[in-house]
């Protein structure tokens, strides 16, 4: 309840200091977003938990079992009760593992807490890419939208003009019937272009877990960010932060560490024992110390120590092979990169601007009557493709960008 009041309370007060919000959509920027979510994410929240488990594991591994304690009464004559014992002994014996085995488990519960803290921060990373390429595919949307409402604005301009001409004499009927239908795909085109945003908007929703009854809307703009990347230092920082191999590199340890403990069952466990004893009215006490002998080790004590072998062996042939998964996800996602950013750059070049100009000169040029109107409808599909193409192109682009900031650890746009 009290995260919830959190979150709800956050999303209001963007609500209320936002001039531009609509009246049900709280608008939040990027990085608005970005820290709402790492505080609300319910597996953010979840694996926090789990840390909290891990730090209690580390205290019952350093367990010590429990004492054990006996008393007897003897030398009990028939038909009498316990009173009239003869002897009466009372012990109390502890056991101890060998101490060296105490300081492995404590150095294995600390490599566990590392462990786990390992996982929650990259839980974190996780989700701030997943939130990170959910509001940009909530631009993307956002701006088919927009480009759809403006391509039926262009729809209408061009009936506008067919009609014109046919009322003139200069067209044939069948001119206005294209565009009548030309018009009526696009404003179909419409209403599927509203719900692929109001689904981005509610999996952006989702991911910073708000109320259903809670709707936002990204105040940000999808605009090229251009950036210069080095793939060997992006490739030797993540080598050194990456959490997932941090987390095979801490299983390697706790591997050693779980080695060392199955060879410290061949060492002894240390029993002592203090008893108290009354016998015919004189009192008595001593103390007693034992071990244990490892003598059937063969079974018990080697099998442990073959299986810590193997788990170690494994996790060094995992921390290796995570490193070159590691490396080709950063050479992958930086080749996405360069190629996304390399399609933009040609858009903005000249291909939007020449789409644009040849769909205004084929306007003008049937207004003349120069140029037939599957022309002018021809520019205009034109005009509408590159357009959603270069929406997807710097929508793709910032998503390869926010994958190869998960994949290097390492902030690439601000």
């Amino acid at each position: 309840m009290k995260r919830r009041f959190l979150v709800l309370s956050v999303c209001l007060l963007f609500l209320f200091n936002t001039g531009n919000a609509q009246k049900k959509d709280t608008l939040l920027s990027l990085q608005d977003a970005v820290e709402l979510g790492l505080r609300a994410n319910l597996r953010i929240l979840a694996s926090e938990k789990e840390l909290t488990v891990a730090k209690g594991r580390a205290i019952s591994g350093l367990g010590i079992d429990d004492p054990f304690v006996s008393g007897a009464w003897s030398e009990i004559p028939n038909g009498n009760s316990v009173s009239a014992y003869g002897e009466r002994d009372f012990s109390i014996s502890q056991s101890l593992d060998f101490p060296t085995n105490y300081v492995h488990r404590k150095k294995l519960g600390s490599l566990d807490i590392g462990r786990e803290g390992l996982i929650y921060e990259n839980t974190r990373l996780t989700v701030r890419t997943e939130i990170e390429k959910s509001y940009y595919q909530v631009l993307a949307k956002r701006e088919k939208l927009v480009l759809t409402r403006q391509v039926i604005d262009l729809a209408k301009e061009f009936l506008n003009k067919a009609e014109s001409r046919f009322d003139a004499g200069k067209a044939p009927y069948l001119e206005v019937s294209r565009a009548q239908l030309a018009l009526a795909n696009i404003e179909n085109e419409l209403s599927m272009a509203t719900s692929d945003f109001q689904t981005a908007v509610a999996n952006l929703g989702a991911l910073l877990a708000l109320p259903a009854d809670l709707s936002v809307n990204a105040s940000d703009s999808l605009v090229y960010q251009p950036i210069h990347l080095y793939l060997d230092e992006l490739t030797e920082h993540a080598m050194g932060s990456h959490p997932e191999l941090l987390i095979v590199q801490m299983d390697q340890k706790m591997a050693e560490r779980n080695l060392s403990l199955a060879k410290g069952t061949y060492l002894p466990s240390i029993e002592g024992s203090y008893f108290l004893q009354k016998i015919a009215g004189e009192k008595f006490h001593g103390v007693a110390l034992g071990i244990t002998l490892p003598l059937w080790f063969p079974v018990n004590q080697k099998g442990d120590v073959v299986q810590g072998r193997g788990n170690l062996e494994a996790a060094r042939y995992r921390a290796q092979d995570e490193k070159i998964i590691l490396s080709a996800r950063i050479k992958n996602a930086y080749s996405q990169v360069m190629a996304a950013k390399q399609q933009v750059e040609k858009y903005l070049g000249d291909l939007l601007i020449r789409a644009q100009d040849v769909y205004e000169m084929t306007l003008r040029s049937y207004e003349e009557g120069k140029v037939d109107y599957l022309k002018v409808l021809d520019a205009q599909q034109s005009l509408i493709m590159i357009n959603k193409n270069y929406i997807d192109a710097i929508a793709r682009y910032k998503i390869s960008v926010a994958d190869l900031e998960k994949a290097s650890n390492q902030t690439i746009l601000q």
